[in-house]
């Protein structure tokens, strides 16, 4: 019994040192470790530079707001709570995330803790409040946000770090050092570095950059908002803005997301990576599509560069549905450059239209509602024709018999959608080329006053007098 319990022994030292001195089978499998662990050490260093920036940059940014509103709008323990915020945050994350790397994996603590970063860091930039106290606490708790994400990848990003530096052979007290301690310091430097250069740009009179528009401060309405008046007024406008963008996402999106499936299809002998760059070239001719819509637009008038995208897509498509199988078969090419032109005049027309048009066609008080509500409707109409895309596709399949005719036919509805947009904008979308949205404000403070409410409810203030005001009080 004693011996056998020690060739158990035995064999599990061997079978441990095996295990331990294991190497991939093969190059490619040892060439994908070596640079997975340079990924590692890499993102590591990347995520705690970040965190060295964030930590740092606060005091800056605490300088910027004393000088905007006065010192005393950090008076009362604020300005202690705004840099203690993140250091509480930074507690629960190291903590927290200590914890989960163990069980999770350090993959899902690493993407997680990002994921905590980039939203504190949004709320932060955004933060605002009905008064300048409310600003504030909004970076507070902005603040603490960043602080779970950027204690935890203390842990996640310095494990990881020592992980990747011993499998690699590295020698893993510089590479800690280097991907950590090191990096936030650089982080350190960088943050006293930015608030410098952006000062130099903008000079210290003009510490708010961003200032809300003239239009928005006069025509503002912020509180007691007609809503049910507003749509009756203008759902026609938005059944236009939002209906046309609708039918040229629902095109758009499906034949961009989806390009490479078609090409796949259109030509099957392609390899992955074939198929793979002449989706490359394919997507060249969105961008410029959109540029070449932004030269004409004022010269030919946004109803007339839409109607003519639109109507131009779908003279394309039409062509390539009639004449697919003939044209892939003896032109893969050519097939390519005719989808890269649908997908261009897409862009030039109806891709550019569509967002200024939901800008230019309603008054400044709702402008940001009404066009958020045809920027959704858009995308509703993306969804949809991303969802029954490949069902569409894979039914004219069987009924044709032949994917390249298929493919054919998908063109064509594309271009049906498109002509039944373009008659559509120009029955309906107005050219407001050399017109002055200050008529739609006026047209809207008419109504407004017409149905009996109060007009000084109409404009916003963002002065630092205010804000000092609002300060005091």
């Amino acid at each position: 019994m004693t011996t056998l319990r020690r060739n158990e022994s035995a064999i599990s030292v061997i079978d441990a040192n095996q295990l331990c001195d294991k190497e991939p089978t093969n190059s490619s499998e040892q060439k994908a470790k070596v640079f997975s662990q340079r990924l590692s050490l890499i993102f590591a260093s990347i995520a705690l530079g970040s965190d060295g920036y964030q930590a740092n940059i606060i005091g800056a940014v605490e300088s910027c707001l004393s000088k905007i509103y006065g010192p005393q709008v950090l008076s009362n323990g604020l300005s202690t709570r705004v840099s203690n915020a993140m250091l509480v945050g930074d507690i629960v994350g190291q903590i927290g995330f200590g914890f989960i790397i163990d069980v999770l994996g350090r993959k899902f603590g690493i993407i997680a803790c990002t994921m905590f970063v980039c939203l504190g860091i949004i709320l932060a930039s955004a933060a605002n409040g009905v008064s300048v106290n409310g600003l504030i606490w909004m970076l507070i708790i902005a603040r603490g946000i960043t602080g779970v994400g950027v204690g935890g990848e203390y842990p996640c990003s310095s494990v990881t770090a020592g992980e990747a530096a011993e499998e690699s052979g590295r020698s893993r007290g510089l590479w800690l050092i280097l991907s950590g301690n090191f990096i936030i310091d650089v982080g350190f430097v960088v943050a006293t570095v930015v608030p410098v250069i952006l000062l130099a740009i903008f000079g210290e009179e003009r510490l708010e950059v961003m200032l809300n528009s003239e239009m928005y401060k006069n025509n503002a309405l912020t509180q007691n908002v007609p809503y049910k008046l507003i749509f009756r007024k203008y759902w026609p406008k938005l059944l236009v803005t939002g209906g046309i963008w609708f039918l040229y996402d629902f095109v758009a999106y499906s034949f961009g997301i989806f390009s490479d499936t078609i090409l796949s299809v259109a030509n099957p002998e392609n390899t992955l990576m074939q198929t793979l760059c002449w989706n490359i070239i394919l997507n060249v001719f969105y961008p410029f599509g959109a540029l070449a819509g932004g030269l004409c637009i004022d010269k030919i008038g946004r109803k007339y560069v839409m109607a003519s995208g639109f109507f131009i897509q779908a003279t394309i498509g039409i062509i390539v549905g009639a004449f697919a199988p003939l044209i892939i078969k003896s032109c893969f090419p050519v097939f390519v450059v005719l989808y890269g032109l649908f997908l261009f005049f897409g862009e030039f027309g109806p891709g550019d239209c569509t967002i200024l048009v939901s800008v230019e066609m309603y008054p400044t008080a709702i402008r940001g509602t009404m066009y958020g509500l045809s920027a959704a409707l858009g995308k509703t109409g993306a969804a949809i024709g991303t969802q029954i895309f490949k069902p569409i596709l894979a039914a004219l399949t069987v009924s044709t018999g032949d994917p390249l005719k298929a493919q054919g036919h998908l063109f064509i509805i594309g271009s049906c959608i498109g002509i039944l947009a373009g008659i559509l904008t120009l029955l309906y979308v107005p050219d407001m080329t050399h017109d002055s949205m200050e008529n739609l404000d006026i047209e809207f403070r008419k109504m407004y006053q017409e149905n009996g409410y109060d007009m000084s409810q109409l404009g916003y203030s963002d002065s630092i007098n205010e804000a000092e005001t609002l300060v005091k009080n």
